[in-house]
């Protein structure tokens, strides 16, 4: 059951001490939540206060390309069971409509509780199995620390024989196999793809988005790989990469132009949502 007399609304820097009391999050200080709370066109901070107990619950997002990847939902101890989970991503999927996304994306860990909301939200499972890679780029330099722009596209110039086997499509648009996605994760770029079609090819990955990484202060690389290419994650832990997800994870989706979608009023879930 969803709460009743809860109020979503969208956080600023005065929320800050409340947001890192309840969010439990690596890499993400002061300064970092500082830049994502000015950063109103790339992130998107929600809260969801009570009338009784302040703010009770946060969720973080961002752009990424067309869509709102919903990236995590933080919910204080007094108000877990509450629901607030809930409507923190319906009323972020209603935002994202009114905005002009195309959609909301998120991971999902099939056999995990947030397959659950997952399905709620009517997201559509796209693309493989996959694990996301953390992979370190080289430190050549101190990082910019206050990146402008948090999301972007990014081409990569991939030998003829590559073009047309990526080892992990676009999941985002399907366009151009050499062109992905990226968006601003704290200390991580996150791409939306893996064009060439071997691991082996990762130095074209890093090459073409380490400048790009380090201009926008980040000192990895988010890569997500099938998840069944054992000899990819052998590779990959060669170079000191680190696996995020604990399980497979496939991209979750739901485009507006063909995804059934409410509206939240008054802090309440419409009737066609709760079906």
């Amino acid at each position: 059951m969803l709460m009743k007399s809860g109020r979503v609304r969208r956080l600023t820097s005065a929320d800050a001490d409340e947001i890192l009391r309840i969010v439990d999050l690596e890499g993400l200080g002061a300064v970092t939540l500082a830049r994502e709370l000015a950063a109103e066109d790339y992130y998107f901070w929600v809260g969801l206060d009570t009338p009784t107990d302040g703010l009770c619950a946060v969720h973080r997002s961002m752009r990424w390309g067309d869509y709102l990847l919903l990236k995590g939902v933080f919910v204080d101890v007094p108000a877990r069971g509450s629901g607030a989970a809930l409507e923190l991503a319906f009323a972020l999927r209603d935002t994202a409509r009114r905005r002009g996304y195309a959609g909301l994306v998120a991971w999902v860990e099939p056999h995990k509780p947030e397959a659950g909301l997952a399905r709620m939200l009517r997201l559509q499972m796209t693309g493989p199995l996959v694990h996301r890679f953390e992979v370190p780029l080289p430190d050549d330099g101190p990082p910019v620390a206050a990146p402008s722009a948090g999301h972007g596209t990014l081409a990569l110039d991939l030998p003829d024989p590559e073009r047309s086997a990526p080892l992990v499509d676009d999941l985002l648009s399907g366009g151009s196999p050499m062109v992905v996605r990226w968006v601003l994760d704290r200390y991580r770029l996150v791409l939306s793809g893996f064009p060439p079609r071997s691991v082996a090819d990762l130095h074209i990955v890093t090459s073409a988005a380490g400048p790009l990484a380090k201009a926008k202060g980040a000192r990895f690389l988010e890569l997500p790989l099938p998840a069944a290419d054992i000899p990819a994650a052998l590779s990959l832990a060669k170079v000191k990469a680190r696996r995020l997800s604990r399980t497979p994870v496939r991209l979750g989706r739901l485009d507006f132009g063909t995804g059934r979608v409410g509206t939240i009023r008054d802090g309440r879930q419409n009737a066609n949502d709760a079906a």
